[in-house]
């Protein structure tokens, strides 16, 4: 893998494009935070010169993996794939795997642990002592009852649809993965994707686990391609897999390119990533229509892992802009600090990036940010806190 990542990062010709987009550059002047820093650290590992460590597992993991350094690259290098692997180097050879990820991967290969979270997290929102997620509980009442209803216009019913519908299979079986922060910080969302879902087909529910994201990202690849396996097992039924997580969306989209070499599964991997699609990317195919007008104005934050990780601007701005009144923001692709676990592992260096983002919607006048994503929607809710009220964080499913 050391070898993979050094053919990833050997196009690099350290020209310096990606110092100023990367949001951990701008936060922390370290050359190391950047992609060409990580990029000659690469090289330099892969050539004997520096041994592996704790410290150069540090370097690797200070990554968002967001992919705007590749957006930006001339040669389009993929520092993110290298950092992936050379993180998975580096734990194999040193055994320095954090504890807490070790934990975390473990928790998060277990359907039944997950869904005893989940069902804890709800009780604690209920009684008002989780403050992580305020508006995540089902069934939402303060954001259904005291916000959307308080913009809510005449229905959408008879109004042309977003776009010209693309083809799908008639009568597809259509089915929904269910992904582990939807389920545990943000189920009245899931709830919702669930209701419109069930206006335009006939969603199926499979006991899908982990997509794997987390593993991959923290040098657990083999319980990474374990859950893989399940869930292509899971779906091999249904002829289209919808998700309303950008992470997960973009991590089932690129199973196919983990198995290429393994020739029992090859084929049924590259069959199930070809029928992922992410729940705006799905509706808008489909020709859905917003359940409502909204009287208020939107606002949309790209993903990473769906603007730069699936190619996917245009259909979420659709779907929001047949809703209410849209005004783009400045800077909307870039990252707002969450990147999985990195929020937590760098809470500082998080909230100066999550501000960023803040003082961006804030200059829309939007009355609430839209996104398609639990881990950015954490991070734009920490924003909706610190702006005072003067907007609220939603997941699109919830707008639309």
């Amino acid at each position: 893998m050391l070898e993979r990542a050094l053919k990833l990062v050997s196009p690099c010709d350290r020209c310096g494009a990606c110092l100023p987009v990367c949001p951990l550059f701008a936060a922390k002047d370290v050359e190391s935070s950047a992609a060409r820093g990580k990029n000659t650290l690469t090289r330099a590992l892969a050539g004997g010169v520096v041994e592996p460590s704790a410290a150069l597992l540090e370097a690797a993991g200070f990554c968002l993996l967001c992919r705007t350094c590749v957006d930006n690259c001339p040669n389009k290098v993929a520092t993110d794939e290298a950092m992936v692997d050379v993180r998975q180097y580096l734990i194999n050879h040193t055994g320095a795997l954090n504890a807490k990820y070790r934990a975390v991967g473990s928790f998060l290969r277990s359907p039944t642990l997950v869904k005893l979270a989940a069902g804890g997290l709800a009780l604690l929102r209920k009684t008002g002592l989780n403050r992580l997620v305020p508006y995540g509980s089902a069934p939402d009442e303060y954001t259904r009852t005291h916000f959307l209803t308080a913009f809510a216009g005449p229905a959408a019913l008879g109004t042309p649809a977003v776009t010209a519908p693309k083809p799908i299979p008639a009568g597809a079986k259509v089915g929904y993965f269910y992904g582990c922060g939807m389920r545990m910080m943000f189920p009245s969302a899931a709830a919702d994707t669930l209701k419109i879902l069930g206006t335009v087909s006939q969603p199926i529910l499979k006991e899908n686990v982990c997509c794997g994201l987390p593993h991959l990202a923290h040098g657990l690849r083999e319980t990474f391609l374990a859950l893989a396996k399940e869930n292509i097992r899971q779906f091999e039924a249904v002829d289209i897999v919808v998700s309303d997580c950008a992470s997960c969306g973009g991590t089932l989209k690129h199973l196919a390119s983990w198995f290429a070499d393994d020739p029992e599964w090859k084929e049924r991997a590259a069959a199930f990533s070809a029928k992922v699609l992410d729940l705006t990317e799905y509706l808008v195919q489909v020709g859905y229509t917003p359940r409502r007008r909204i009287e208020a104005t939107l606002t949309y934050h790209d993903p990473c892992h769906l603007v730069r990780g699936q190619g996917i601007t245009k259909p979420p701005r659709e779907l929001l802009k047949a809703t209410g009144t849209y005004v783009e923001m400045d800077a909307a692709a870039l990252c707002c600090g969450g990147a999985g676990s990195f929020h937590m592992d760098y809470p500082a260096v998080s909230a100066r990036i999550v501000t960023r983002k803040k003082e961006s919607i804030e200059r829309t006048g939007a009355r609430i940010v839209a996104t398609g994503c639990p881990g950015c929607l954490i991070q734009l809710s920490k924003a909706a806190r610190a702006s005072g009220g003067r907007f609220q964080a939603m997941h699109i499913s919830q707008v639309i």
